[in-house]
């Protein structure tokens, strides 16, 4: 019996180092095992609510599939919308995002998921006919769809309202380890590289907080205290897109049902007045996940002068207020010349090749678009990254990031064809839709 033992142990033991052998020996084994350990991927998430491919019935889609995961540091990447498919969405969608998105946006960060509502027969239409354009437009998508929140509780889940609710479940509905928000009416002035997402393992964020808006918006800093039990530490809803960790808005929508001692999120969720998600999910992010994120923080005031603003144990680091490019504008509050997908096609065009006639105005214009977000002026006026002498250090920026530009170019990520665009508007004319003209081609 001793030598049968004996024998059992041994085999064990074989078989053990074989495994451990074999293990080592796997593609990319070693270089996964540093991804989880130096910044942890979002875990699976179960869901309650049916995941729904267009081209498939399983309850997951491999958003990743298209991603260039050596580029993205082994992490899947979704750019992600909430919309329903009413007219006016569905003509930004077209006009203004597909629009800069076709020459701007890259299918190896990864697809645009649209998260849609599921009872809508229109919407589900909607990406029918979407999914059919894909060759047309350059870009890969995902549709999922969302249930209609249950309204026992008392609130009417509807328009704006049930996006609000929405962005607080996209981990639900998004199987990518990051979760890009962005809008409908959100316009890429540049071609986004990686790096304007990951700095190393931590994703970027970036904003401008405007202490006397924020006051003027004090319900906004009100619904973040009471969902969090902290103070905004900035205002981050400045900007497109947003990148979460999936997993921080499952964390973040836990703290919130503990620290307001409630069951169900929905009954936290009618307690909050004039709610950002944004605002909520990133001064989450910045108080319990600090460390996984890359922060670029702007005040029109000096770091000591916002310290003193804000509540004891809340102090910005000036290692946190490094300047950085950003890669869109918010086409609705952005209203002056030239426009910015105009100029942000020819200066990128400059880097990478001959300019067409229609370009020539901006053969010598620094793009610094990379610094605005509205018609405020963002990080150009007095006080921030780029005003007075600082603005060639903020010229720096824009020419390092239009050499990565360069690279991925080079690479074949982006063509920069300006039929691209043509192709867009030409889809949205056979769904009835007229965007404005902003080339002429030469």
């Amino acid at each position: 019996m001793a030598q049968y033992s004996r024998r059992f142990k041994l085999l064990c033991c074989c078989f053990t180092i074989s495994l451990l052998v074999n293990m080592a020996w796997l593609p990319g084994y070693f270089q996964n095992y540093a991804h989880r350990h130096r910044i942890p991927s979002p875990t699976k998430i179960p869901s309650p609510f049916k995941r729904v491919g267009l081209l498939s019935s399983s309850n997951t889609t491999d958003v990743g599939a298209e991603t260039d995961l050596d580029a993205t540091h082994g992490f899947s990447l979704a750019l992600t919308i909430r919309m329903a498919a009413v007219p006016k969405l569905v003509q930004r969608l077209y006009c203004i995002f597909i629009r800069s998105s076709t020459v701007f946006w890259s299918p190896k960060l990864g697809p645009i998921s649209l998260i849609l509502d599921k009872e809508s027969e229109t919407d589900h239409r909607f990406a029918r006919q979407l999914k059919q354009q894909e060759k047309d437009v350059g870009l890969k998508f995902d549709f999922v769809y969302e249930p209609l929140p249950d309204t026992a509780s008392g609130w009417k889940p509807q328009g704006y309202q049930r996006q609000l609710w929405s962005s607080f479940f996209m981990d639900l509905f998004i199987n990518a380890s990051v979760i890009g928000l962005t809008d409908t009416d959100a316009v890429f002035t540049t071609p986004v590289t990686p790096e304007n997402i990951f700095n190393g393992r931590r994703l970027r964020v970036l904003t401008y907080t405007d202490t006397r808006r924020m006051r003027h918006r004090e319900e906004f800093q009100e619904s973040t205290l009471q969902a969090l039990g902290k103070v905004m530490a900035s205002d981050f809803k400045a900007y497109f897109p947003s990148y979460y960790w999936r997993d921080t808005i499952t964390n973040c929508r836990n703290h919130i049902m503990k620290h307001m001692n409630v069951t169900h999120f929905d009954d936290a969720f009618r307690q909050l007045r004039h709610v950002s998600p944004v605002d909520i999910i990133l001064n989450y992010a910045y108080f319990f996940e600090q460390d996984r994120y890359d922060w670029h923080l702007d005040f029109k005031q000096t770091l000591k002068g916002y310290n003193a603003k804000l509540p004891p144990g809340v102090n910005i680091q000036r290692s946190e207020t490094k300047p950085d490019v950003h890669v869109a504008i918010h086409k609705r509050y952005y209203n002056k010349p030239p426009d910015p997908l105009l100029q942000g096609y020819c200066v990128a065009k400059r880097y990478v090749g001959t300019l067409p006639t229609s370009c020539l105005q901006f053969q010598n214009v620094t793009n610094f678009q990379l610094f605005e977000f509205d018609d405020q002026k963002g990080h150009l006026i007095r006080g921030t990254w780029c005003s007075g002498k600082r603005r060639q250090r903020c010229i720096r920026y824009i020419e390092a990031h239009y050499q990565n530009v360069k690279k991925y170019y080079n690479l074949g990520w982006y063509d920069l064809d300006l039929r691209r665009i043509t192709a867009v508007e030409e889809v949205a004319r056979r769904e009835n839709m007229t965007c404005p003209k902003i080339f002429q081609l030469d």
